[in-house]
């Protein structure tokens, strides 16, 4: 430790800024960067820990309070120099952070401040490095734009969910029989998953809510769920009649914009939000009639700003338009909702290790043969062993989908999504604080 503040202080010297280059440090005198960038430098130095022959490099943009980084490792310093400031350039011009600056060459920092900076970090380094070896559930949460959007009660097109009986149609041909536009009346006051089915501005509407696509699709996840663990599905949200409710939402973009939007999953459940789409005790299946990008499906997640604090929710988001089609839909609907729940957690013994990650894992499985696989989507087992995800019994991670509140029957010790203290979902806890997740969700009630 001693040497590695020794290190910083000799390190950060503040030098004017400067057009950024393969190989140049960071000359940006803020303090804030310095301690952003210090998550990759860790992550980078306990993996030449554990590979002492590879080198390793850490680069990072930063502009105001958003900063994106990239390390990379390998035994030749050359390549990796050239591979991180590229990475690191791509994801800086996609986040607007800047221009990017080496942080880091193996186990000396590089970045350089002023000497009253350096004696601030000085100070809480230790501090700060001592943590960063404990686990910090935060780690492994979303982080700022573009990871998620915020969503405002205060803005004019924000509707809540006990007033969505207000909500209009922005095409007026989209008021068809058997439609609805908002949330029906429960028949259960129990955790449920909902549906909404989603246009673009320009989509031509092919009816899937009332032609009872969105619910075929719903319901074969639900029976292919219950084979497969010989006992559970998911509690779906149902009409009066005993139908699948299915809510309808048109964006107010078009196609073409939504696929050049930067994240159009993100954009997606950001709308769903302001109309009013995240009721307490509910979890959202979403379907986007046509095709994003080449994704079959993916998380979406959006931070609601309460009178009460800033609450993450997450649904899942299947594209029906992408050469998958309606007829598998039921895999990416059942896989995205897993991630929604928090699966797989980082902490499941095949969870898919990749070291420049912003985790150092991703949240699929390593091996094939799964529906939470990371090569083979078409998969439709779920954690056929019990030791990923589903009924395990791994002490080290506490989260089990088996548990899952909105799953039927409900057990007794039910789990919901895991939380940190500022409400975001978090893909590895060590320890399950039920309470935290209840409090965070009643942030939602106001």
């Amino acid at each position: 430790m001693k040497k590695i503040i020794g290190i910083l202080i000799l390190s950060f010297l503040w030098l004017s800024n400067a057009n950024a280059g393969v190989k140049e440090p960071g000359k940006i005198n803020s303090l804030q960067c310095a301690i952003g960038a210090m998550e990759a430098y860790q992550d980078a130095k306990e993996y030449r820990e554990a590979n002492p022959k590879k080198n390793t490099v850490v680069y990072m943009s930063c502009v105001g309070e958003k900063y994106t980084w990239n390390w990379r490792e390998h035994k030749n310093l050359e390549t990796i120099h050239k591979k991180s400031f590229k990475e690191c350039t791509k994801h800086s011009k996609k986040r607007d952070t800047g221009e990017c600056y080496l942080f880091a060459i193996n186990d000396e920092i590089v970045w350089e401040l002023s000497e009253d900076k350096a004696k601030v970090l000085n100070q809480t380094l230790s501090k700060t490095l001592s943590k960063m070896k404990e686990h910090d559930e935060e780690k492994y949460a979303s982080g700022s734009p573009p990871f998620f959007k915020f969503v405002n009660i205060n803005d004019p097109a924000f509707v809540k969910y006990t007033e969505q009986k207000k909500l209009t149609y922005k095409n007026p041909k989209d008021d068809i029989p058997g439609r609805f536009l908002y949330d029906q009346e429960d028949v259960t006051d129990d955790y449920q998953v909902h549906a909404i089915y989603v246009l673009a501005s320009d989509s031509k509407d092919k009816q899937y809510d009332v032609k009872g696509v969105i619910e075929r699709i719903v319901l074969k996840g639900n029976k292919h769920f219950k084979n497969k663990t010989k006992e559970k599905q998911f509690r779906l949200d149902l009409t009066k009649d005993g139908k699948l409710d299915v809510s309808f939402l048109r964006l107010p973009i078009t196609k073409k914009q939504l696929n050049k939007h930067e994240d159009g999953t993100v954009f997606i459940a950001a709308e769903t939000l302001r109309n009013g789409f995240y009721h307490p005790k509910k979890l959202y299946t979403i379907f986007y009639q046509d095709a994003y990008k080449r994704e079959w499906g993916q998380v979406g997640d959006a931070i609601l700003e309460t009178p009460t604090g800033k609450v993450e929710v997450v649904g899942g988001v299947t594209y029906l338009g992408s050469e998958m089609g309606t007829k598998d839909a039921m895999n990416p609907h059942l896989h995205e909702l897993f991630h929604a729940l928090g699966f797989v957690q980082l902490c499941a013994p095949k969870a898919v290790i990749e070291k420049n990650s912003r985790w150092g894992k991703n949240d699929h499985l390593s091996f094939t043969n799964d529906i939470m696989s990371d090569r083979d989507s078409g998969s439709k087992n779920i954690d056929i062993k019990r030791k990923q995800y589903y009924g395990h019994s791994n002490k080290d991670c506490p989260m089990d989908l088996r548990k899952s509140v909105f799953l039927e029957p409900t057990e007794q010790d039910a789990q919901l999504e895991p939380r940190t203290e500022s409400c975001k979902m978090t893909r590895w806890v060590k320890i399950y604080n039920h309470q935290r997740s209840l409090d965070c969700r009643a942030k939602l009630d106001f």
